[in-house]
């Protein structure tokens, strides 16, 4: 039973009514006992002084709450509040700050230091109506407009600055154990580096053995920085371009863009990699040849978004590698993704040797490339530019325009002169995007190039025939969705691309599924299809069928019934080529920490069966996931350890997610174990009160939040919820202030070892009061954390004296504790 039923149920009716009579006091100004019976109250054991105290109406006691803030009937969160003598709000800095308001330059009350100074809030702004609401502990505000602060994000108003170092790691490895051959592969993707000033220092490799073959491969190393006056992002080292006007290349050089201060979602946050594992694999997704992604997947579909992508022009290629050797690969164009990749307006300059690449006489070639984009009225753009080598030229253009607020149309045009083969051509494409009603969306691009065209890594190269020829010609794409409530969600992508030597190939991926009263069913496609014209064509055809078996069409059909709200069980049946496979998963997520899922499959032709389990961890600081199968061929195994370590001034601190370029430390006050919601995910503190806050979007706003259900029982926040206004490249600093608060429960005795009366008025040694006795003697105290003095006011008008001297605290998460005191006479 909580300790405040308790205590209502023992302290009987007559206290109840005497303290409401009393907190419904009239709010006009009253000598000792004016609007109160003080009979009555006398009668009921209830001090007289007490009637004074609340005869200005219910209110807050003198001192610092921690109260919940409401304006203009927005919750803010919790919020450290100073009160005077009278109950009244003090407007100190802190509480202007919390909730968005100016600051008046005028002061009605000095405090001890000037961030407790008392703002004349109401005297500027006398509309403002405050609302004291001490029984529920909150404040709320309703003020005028031109009180509340604007965002000053030109001004340099977001946080800037600090030091710390980074480091990732995502390793992954599986293999397969049988009686007559064993097979392992280990890959690690790492990256270090460090913020100092807003610089952003990083480099990232990757790490590969496979069956006793190693390779490492670098992917970039680079300093970054955002310039104000300038509203552009420069980058030094082994950098990617990001030109929206030509392809992406890898530069030793520097380059300048626009700062990104005005897009709201990240790029490529709306790019979508789809596609259907037929075993468990490890599936790379690479853009103008470099790793920007790669994670296991168990068998079935996967789907990735909001991927880093280099730049918005370069296509991204897709490897499924499985864990019995089986693999297959497919391409996204980039004229699928354009729509969805936000071009910064700005100007854009890159300079630098190209890495990877090199000419006939193994010189790399220094290249410089230049843009612009403007913007033509609210929904149109314009851009253009230049990039050249001493051997190679390209110009290019894109238009982009939105018409009747529905349909998006982009074009582009790029023309090539490669002054070693003496030849030129041209590339153009166009794509669009448009809801064509409320539940139906399409998305079309195509592009296409003449024969002459070259690639800047192409130029200057001795190409022979069937190089040139395998070169593409066209790219086609189109992609549909459509949601309709009584037949569930549709959705279709299409890619088709052809060579110059007739050679095509197809990707077709398409997905229903629909929920039924909570069962989930879902029908999968993923199709690889095409011809091929000419001998050698065919031919190629057909090895690369051998090479890469199974390759044409894979089907899936899924049912998920859930059980509750952590428990499910999903049964599947799929077809790829000849092969036919059934199969059940039960999967559950035990808490915030730990999901696994087991299940079984047979395979119809052949008979065989196998089982499978995966089991996730995320023991607070890490990522750790575990799978095996086994069936007759032998036993498979896969794992995976991802996280990130920020090293600080006060040490490492240990993250489960990979730290991004703008990053924070959050301490709780020493609070072990606390929960922190932040914009990443979720995380825990460790035992020194510390969490890494993974990301922080950079010129926006965001908040940070102490999950106070995670505490212990006698930890207090003052301000339970941060927002945070950061630039890019800055290491932040979210400090929560805890109060350790110590309620205490007393049986209070006088002299001869009676119970104090019931009703009597506790005060502390400055007068103020704190509370009634209730029956039988108990006195309860919110917040007890120095020894003292009471006085306590019996309804005969006699005092008497309380000393309090609080041992040690012994046990955090109590919620109070009990002793036994005497009241001496005075």
């Amino acid at each position: 039973m909580p300790w405040w039923v308790s205590i209502s149920r023992r302290c009987g009716s007559k206290v109840v009514i005497g303290l409401a009579t009393l907190c419904s006091a009239p709010v006009y100004s009253q000598t000792l006992g004016e609007g109160f019976d003080l009979a009555v109250l006398s009668a009921h054991g209830i001090d007289p002084k007490v009637a004074d105290y609340f005869s200005h109406a219910a209110r807050f006691r003198e001192g610092v709450h921690v109260v919940g803030l409401r304006v203009n009937g927005n919750p803010l969160g919790l919020v450290e509040a100073r009160f005077d003598y009278e109950g009244q709000l003090c407007f100190t800095p802190q509480l202007l700050e919390k909730a968005g308001l100016r600051i008046p330059i005028a002061i009605v009350r000095q405090g001890i230091t000037p961030s407790q100074a008392c703002h004349d809030f109401l005297g500027e702004y006398p509309a403002t109506i405050v609302k004291l609401r001490p029984s529920s502990d909150e404040v709320t505000l309703v003020v005028p407009t031109q009180s509340m602060r604007e965002q000053e994000w030109d001004s340099g108003n977001y946080s800037q600055g600090g030091t710390a170092a980074v480091f990732n790691y995502d390793v992954q490895g599986f293999g397969e154990r049988s009686r007559n051959d064993s097979a392992r592969s280990v890959s690690a993707y790492t990256e270090v580096g460090f913020n100092l000033g807003n610089w952003i220092v990083r480099s990232r490799q990757f790490y590969v053995t496979d069956n006793g073959k190693s390779r490492s491969e670098h992917v970039n190393a680079f300093a970054q920085r955002d310039f104000e006056a300038l509203k552009s992002t420069f980058q030094a080292g082994q950098i990617s371009t990001n030109n929206p006007i030509f392809g992406g290349l890898q530069l030793s050089g520097f380059q300048f863009s626009p700062d990104g201060r005005s897009r709201v979602a990240g790029a490529g946050s709306l790019v979508v990699v789809e596609g259907l594992a037929q075993d468990s694999s490890r599936v790379e997704v690479r853009q103008s040849g470099v790793l920007i992604h790669t994670t296991l997947v168990p068998a079935g579909p996967f789907r990735f978004a909001g991927l880093p992508l280099l730049n918005g022009t370069s296509d991204l290629e897709v490897s499924v590698i499985g864990t019995r050797g089986g693999s297959h690969r497919f391409t996204v164009p980039a004229a699928s993704f354009r729509g969805a990749f936000q071009v910064d307006p700005g100007y854009y300059f890159s300079l630098g040797k190209v890495r990877g690449a090199g000419l006939d006489n193994g010189e790399s070639p220094v290249v410089a490339m230049g843009s612009g984009t403007w913007g033509l009225g609210r929904d149109s753009s314009l851009g253009f530019g230049l990039m050249s080598t001493d051997a190679y030229h390209a110009a290019g253009g894109t238009l982009s325009t939105v018409f009747f607020q529905r349909l998006s149309i982009a074009a582009s045009q790029t023309l090539s002169r490669d002054d070693a083969g003496n030849v030129s051509g041209g590339q153009r494409g166009i794509s669009l995007g448009s809801p064509l009603t409320a539940t139906i969306e399409l998305n079309a691009s195509a592009t296409t190039r003449t024969r002459g065209y070259r690639e800047l890594l192409e130029a200057g190269r001795s190409m022979g025939h069937d190089d040139l020829n395998s070169r593409f010609k066209n790219q086609y794409t189109v992609g549909v969705s459509w949601v309709n409530p009584q037949l569930g969600g549709f959705s279709l992508n299409y890619s088709y691309g052809s060579q110059f030597d007739g050679q095509s190939a197809e990707h077709l991926f398409a997905a229903w599924n629909r929920d039924f009263g909570g069962t989930r069913v879902a029908l999968i496609a993923d199709s690889r299809v095409g011809g091929a014209r000419g001998r050698t064509a065919r031919r190629n055809a057909r090895e690369q069928r051998r090479r890469e078996p199974g390759n044409d069409l894979s089907v899936r059909l899924e049912v998920t019934v859930p059980f509750g709200e952590s428990r499910s069980v999903r049964s599947y049946a799929s077809r790829r080529d000849d092969r036919v496979e059934l199969g059940a998963t039960f999967s559950e997520r035990v808490n915030d920490a730990v999901n696994y899922e087991v299940g079984v499959a047979r395979e119809q032709t052949s008979r065989e069966q196998s089982v499978h389990g995966r089991v996730n961890v995320t023991p607070r600081y890490t990522q750790f996931s575990l799978g095996m199968r086994r069936d007759s061929l032998g036993t498979g195994y896969s794992s995976q350890l991802q996280g990130g370590v920020v090293a600080h001034e006060e040490g490492l601190t240990f993250s489960p997610y990979a730290v991004q370029d703008t990053f924070g430390i959050v301490s709780v006050g020493g609070v072990g174990a606390a929960k922190v919601s932040t914009p990443q995910g979720p995380v825990w503190t460790d035992y020194r009160g510390q969490a890494v806050i993974a990301s922080l979007p950079a010129y926006q706003n965001s908040s940070v939040q102490v999950q106070t259900n995670s505490l212990p029982r006698r930890i207090d926040l003052k301000n339970g919820t941060k927002t945070l206004a950061v630039g890019r490249g800055s290491f932040n600093k979210v400090d929560f202030d805890v109060i350790k608060v110590r309620r205490l429960l007393l049986d209070v005795r006088d002299e001869q070892g009676q119970p104090l009366p019931q009703g009597a008025a506790v005060f502390d040694e400055n007068n103020a009061f704190l509370t009634t006795v209730v029956g039988e003697g108990m006195v309860f105290l919110n917040n007890l954390d120095e020894p003292q003095v009471l006085s306590v006011s019996r309804g005969d008008g006699t005092t008497c004296s309380l000393e309090l001297n609080p041992e040690p605290e012994t046990d955090e998460d109590q919620l109070y504790e009990t002793a036994s005191a005497i009241c001496r006479a005075r």
